[in-house]
């Protein structure tokens, strides 16, 4: 089989390296999986960037969902599983042409659904179900702050709010990020980068109006944010965007940390506000069934078509880079997603 190595940190043209290597045996919980595709999701990046404690040494294979068909199955996975087309979480290793995956975290797919579309319904939409759906219970007439409103992430969230008749302030960082997310509904789309969201949102929302915060970013975002979450709010905090890009050492680490602030649960108590942070690779090490719950529930949204996942590119293994040129630039809407 191939694979898609990271063999050196730093820019995407010179960081990977596709190689021969032996088929990974499913173990007793898993199944082997041919690959069509996969999909690309930040983490990657930061990975590539040795910003993401959670990687493995280099030199090493990234990727958490493939698409692709079940070849092999574990002595624990279910053998009716073998031939099906699926969508499946992968712990690193989904950069390759064969993968295995944890039968518990995988949802059966048809043949109609394009690869970039259902690798969005793994990370980038579990993510944002997790928050939406499992985790809560939005109510309707309630305001969501959604950063990187654009993003896959972003998307996610803005459906799923809908679903919930949950109104949407979307931030993005461009005119045509700003169209897409008009395109999209997002009830009050905002370019951050021309318009000070925390002045515009209080003039026209009023104070504290925000009910439920959704951060890929941090940094100075998350004081922000915390001053327009309103009494009973919940802050979900489920990336750091905003260090990515600069190298890694000690006092990058500092500053990115003060920048984002720290927060007493006796101040969060006093205004019945929560903090939660969300990290889908924790749950799937820990709570697997909760990633599959959420997956399959996806994949019949997906199916009664109401939820429509956006592929913002399709790259062929060749210009891996640049697909993650595209993602690390922040200018791509939607799922990014290669296909072999």
């Amino acid at each position: 089989m191939k694979q898609a190595r990271i063999i050196k940190y730093g820019h995407a043209d010179e960081a990977f390296k596709i190689q021969e290597a032996t088929s990974p045996a499913p173990k007793a919980n898993e199944v082997q999986i041919e690959v069509e595709g996969f999909g690309l999701n930040y983490a990657d990046v930061m990975a590539r960037n040795g910003l993401y404690k959670e990687a493995p040494k280099i030199p090493f294979v990234p990727g958490y969902e493939v698409v692709g068909r079940v070849i092999k199955t574990g002595v624990e996975a279910p053998e009716s599983l073998k031939g099906k087309r699926v969508v499946a979480f992968t712990r690193f290793g989904g950069y390759a042409t064969e993968a295995v995956a944890d039968f518990r975290a995988l949802g059966i797919i048809s043949d109609e659904i394009a690869g970039g579309e259902a690798c969005a319904l793994a990370t980038q939409y579990c993510t944002a179900y997790y928050m939406t759906h499992y985790f809560q219970q939005m109510r309707k007439g309630e305001i969501a702050l959604v950063h990187a409103c654009a993003g896959g992430v972003g998307t996610a969230l803005t459906q799923l709010c809908q679903l919930r008749g949950v109104k949407v302030i979307g931030l993005c960082s461009s005119d045509e990020k700003m169209e897409y997310l008009k395109a999209s509904n997002v009830d009050y789309p905002i370019n951050y980068t021309q318009t000070d969201y925390k002045k515009w949102i209080i003039k026209n929302l009023g104070k504290r109006p925000v009910d439920h915060v959704f951060n890929a970013v941090a940094g100075d975002s998350f004081k922000i944010d915390l001053k327009l979450l309103g009494y009973g709010g919940k802050l979900f905090c489920f990336g750091a965007a905003a260090r990515s890009g600069k190298k890694n050492n000690l006092i990058n680490d500092v500053s990115f940390l003060l920048k984002t602030g720290f927060v007493s649960p006796l101040f969060m108590m006093m205004k019945a506000q929560a903090l939660i942070g969300v990290n889908m690779l924790r749950i799937a090490d820990h709570k697997v069934e909760v990633i599959g719950t959420c997956l399959n529930e996806l994949v019949q949204l997906y199916n009664n078509k109401e939820i429509a996942p956006k592929v913002g590119g399709a790259f062929p293994i060749a210009r891996l880079a640049a697909a993650h040129t595209a993602l690390e630039s922040r200018k791509s809407i939607g799922k990014i997603y290669v296909y072999w």
